[in-house]
């Protein structure tokens, strides 16, 4: 009986012990951890976030001051553009590592244009075919690639896609009143037959004009380009075409172009020529 009177006092002592909360455990809960201290905010102007990296760091800024389309004077070649754009860490626009291209040429700046005469000593119409079939200077694409991967730095995993001509829809000479829509340039007022065709046929002096068109449907976008260009003499009833300029036109160019264009008698479907 005294046996059993002990063992159950003991058991009474034991439950009034004070139990200590459990430490961080795999069994412990949530409620029964300390709270975190609180983050204190940043304050303004202390530090600098860190900037979000393109995916997989491959993307290559192009060189200072340059932004396509961009004209290369020395290769008579505009690089449209690369298929995967991108921007760098600090906001410079570039190109995916290993992006396609494209660029574009102009026609008969590898001569054989095809002159077409009527008459033919003081002839009273002269026609300069500009077609996209005329053969370009640079004539092969690996020579682009070349000429162009020293400009722009371009790395060799990176491949010209396409290479093409500009599609000329209007031109103006600029040493006499001749304009019109399409792709060949002409020659028939009284003044530009005495003076600038016999210059051009019997001196060789350039016939100054400008062209105006659209690259193809690779890059998206209705870009009109205006180029700044001169026709020599190749031989009798052939010319070769040599630029000196390229640009696209801003807004302010476009309508500028356009109005010339609608004020030719007859009226031209101008609107059509351009795209516009």
């Amino acid at each position: 009986m005294s046996r059993l009177l002990l063992v159950l006092l003991c058991c009474v002592a034991l439950s009034c012990v004070t139990k200590r909360p459990l430490e961080d455990g795999p069994a412990s809960s949530q409620s029964q951890r300390p709270s975190p201290a609180a983050t204190p905010a940043p304050t303004p102007g202390t530090a600098r976030e860190a900037p979000i990296p393109h995916p997989g760091g491959d993307c290559q800024a192009l060189p200072a001051g340059i932004k396509l389309p961009y004209y290369i004077s020395s290769a008579s070649v505009v690089v449209i553009g690369f298929l995967k754009k991108c921007q760098t860490v600090d906001g410079q626009e570039g190109f995916q590592r290993g992006s396609s291209w494209t660029a574009m040429g102009f026609p008969c700046t590898g001569g054989r244009g095809r002159i077409d005469k009527k008459g033919d000593n003081t002839p009273s119409l002269v026609t300069f075919h500009l077609q996209n079939s005329c053969p370009m200077l640079p004539s092969r694409t690996e020579d682009v690639e070349v000429l162009v991967r020293q400009t722009l730095k371009i790395p060799v995993d990176s491949r010209l896609i396409a290479y093409y001509p500009l599609s000329v829809d209007y031109w103006e000479f600029v040493d006499s009143t001749e304009a019109d829509v399409g792709y060949r340039p002409e020659i028939y007022t009284p003044p530009a037959i005495t003076q600038n065709w016999q210059k051009f046929s019997t001196k060789n002096e350039p016939l100054n004009v400008r062209l105006y068109g659209r690259e193809n449907a690779w890059e998206p976008g209705r870009k009109l380009y205006e180029v700044q260009a001169q026709l020599y003499a190749e031989g009798r009833n052939t010319f070769r075409l040599q630029v000196t300029s390229a640009r696209v036109l801003d807004d302010a160019g476009r309508k500028a172009v356009k109005e010339r264009c609608e004020g030719l008698r007859p009226r031209r479907d101008c609107s059509r020529a351009f795209g516009l």
